[in-house]
């Protein structure tokens, strides 16, 4: 790992990075670091993991000015846009190298392909010796998600309280506590890391790739919150007005034909077994099916374009009771 120095402005400093892994030549990604004169934790931020999940990315570039302005212990390192090579083509969930979705591909291969390589150099090298990783997203091109955070326990009473509270810093509609056994959410850094004794939380809040203040305001503040709670800063920490509801894992709710989607429900929103949550007509514009809850839970993540595909993972639903 180099990185190069573009700049410093006390103790901020930014610049490109790069890898000595060789299916990462030419890759560069901008960072930041802001170190404290104390010593403490070191918290470390990536953002752009799907490139056009930007109200991540805004907060992850105001974050290095927050903790210039406000850091006293410790150290933090921010990679804004990780995706680089999907950046400017506004590629969807995939990185074009190797069309993989980078956010399933954690602890990472530096045998691998390209994006197997560069979640390994990031997790492994670039983070290796963070406290607590954290990871923003929410809301590509075609979807909205509700404001919820992920963190992954692992049957370490100690470990597991502290990754609780970790998430809990954030403002949010659900925490997703994934249980201990499951295995039908795995890959993400906050699934996997965890498993390594090392603290990460995953924040999703946006949608459809637009920039807007609510969303933004979502992960900044979280993060701060975090910083706060490890000591990093002394600001009063935001109050919190959403639910931060408990679930323990979502299972996806694919589509059941090609057509037209028209959805019933919103993200955040409690809906009950059997209820329907949308319908699919053909291209005439007759029906062709349902789209039928199969258990009773909370809607975290919907996708919003009204063109689908049979199969297509459109709805993730949290199980909440019956």
């Amino acid at each position: 790992m180099i990185k190069h120095t573009n700049g410093q402005r006390g103790n901020l400093q930014w610049g490109f990075l790069s890898f000595s892994h060789p299916l990462l030549t030419g890759l560069q990604l901008p960072w930041f670091d802001i170190t404290a004169a104390e010593p403490g934790p070191k918290l470390a931020i990536i953002a752009g993991m799907h490139p056009n999940e930007v109200a991540a990315m805004e907060a992850a570039l105001r974050l290095k000015e927050y903790f210039a302005a406000n850091l006293q212990r410790g150290s933090v390192a921010i990679l804004p846009i990780l995706n680089m090579p999907g950046l400017y083509s506004h590629a969807e969930f995939v990185c074009p190298v190797d069309d993989k979705n980078i956010n399933f591909l954690s602890p990472g291969n530096p045998q691998g392909s390209f994006s197997e390589a560069l979640i390994d150099a990031v997790l492994n090298v670039w983070a290796k010796d963070a406290a607590v990783f954290i990871d923003l997203h929410g809301g590509d091109l075609r979807e909205e998600v509700a404001k919820f955070v992920m963190c992954q326990l692992i049957g370490d009473g100690d470990f597991d309280a502290r990754t609780r509270a970790l998430a809990h810093q954030f403002d949010a509609d659900a925490i997703v506590e994934f249980d201990v056994d499951q295995r039908n959410n795995r890959g993400r850094a906050t699934n996997e890391l965890p498993w390594l004794g090392r603290h990460a939380v995953m924040a999703e809040g946006g949608a459809n790739g637009i920039l807007d203040e609510e969303n933004t305001l979502f992960h900044f503040t979280g993060v701060a919150n975090i910083a706060r709670y490890l000591g990093l800063t002394a600001d009063a920490f935001a109050p919190r007005v959403r639910r931060n509801r408990v679930v323990s894992n979502f299972y996806k709710v694919e589509a059941p034909r090609s057509g037209r989607l028209y959805l019933d429900v919103a993200v955040g929103q409690t809906v009950s077994r059997g209820q329907r949550l949308g319908i699919v007509h053909d291209l005439f514009g007759d029906w062709l099916a349902d789209i039928i809850a199969p258990f009773s839970g909370l809607i975290l993540m919907i996708v919003n374009h009204n063109i689908t595909s049979e199969g297509e993972w459109l709805i993730s639903l949290a199980p909440a009771g019956e």
